[in-house]
């Protein structure tokens, strides 16, 4: 039905946002640092580094920052995909 597809996709959108946050967050932190003369970062040495220094001095919920809006922007294109697929599906099968 199509509410168990609406019910179903938002819950993928939840989750899928659920497991990317850590590595958006980390990723944003990594590009936003300032860099010194020859381009290097000045505040983390990668990934790695910033995930432990992040942890460390905000604590684990700081990985989950941002964590609606980017579900507000995740979770309609997931239920538009999964319902568009499975419209198609009922059509051409």
């Amino acid at each position: 039905s199509m509410g168990a597809h609406f019910a179903s996709s938002l819950c993928a959108g939840f989750v899928s946002t659920l497991a990317n946050s850590p590595f958006d967050v980390v990723k944003s932190r990594v590009m936003n640092q300032p860099v010194n003369a020859s381009g290097k970062g000045q505040l983390y040495s990668g990934m790695a580094d910033c995930f432990v220094k992040s942890v460390r001095s905000e604590g684990v919920l700081a990985l989950w920052k941002g964590f609606w809006p980017n579900y507000a922007r995740v979770g309609p294109r997931v239920v538009i995909i999964f319902l568009i697929i499975e419209q198609l599906r009922t059509m051409f099968d």
